[in-house]
């Protein structure tokens, strides 16, 4: 089968409560040098935030001090089972034009977070992307 999202992935995703600022969901990601958050709890997620979501809104002049739930993606959210293949990860990132997708337990649990950076650590796992269909690939950085 090859890597499997649970090798590869982030299994300390950070969390923040939805009523918290848009500036703290950024400096949690910055001090902790991660791409995003998870809004809510393992057992009751309520959305995502990245990078591109805080860049989309500064770029939109929604004051930081809002609440982070008002940038957050909270519908249609990407989840991988933690046993899939990580040539399905990147599948999927590339099919929904995402670089991050959530990661579940068959229990339906959040145990992490896999990333693009996450795919590309390794040389194996850049290995094993080269077995991915072009038309896998749609969507763009």
């Amino acid at each position: 089968m090859g890597i499997s999202v649970r090798d590869a992935m982030n299994k300390r995703p950070l969390y923040i409560n939805d009523n918290e600022s848009i500036e703290k969901a950024a400096s949690i990601m910055s001090g902790e040098n991660k791409g995003s958050i998870l809004v809510g709890t393992p057992e009751k997620l309520t959305g995502i935030v990245t990078e591109r979501d805080i860049i989309r809104a500064i770029a939109k002049s929604i004051p930081v001090n809002d609440n982070v739930s008002k940038i957050a993606t909270k519908n249609n959210l990407i989840f991988i089972d933690e046993d899939e293949p990580i040539t399905k990860a990147a599948a999927l990132m590339g099919k929904h034009n995402i670089r991050h997708l959530i990661v579940k337990s068959k229990s339906g649990k959040v145990t992490g977070i896999i990333s693009t950076r996450d795919l590309f650590r390794e040389k194996d796992i850049i290995r094993n992307l080269g077995n991915i269909n072009d038309s896998d690939w749609e969507g763009s950085d």
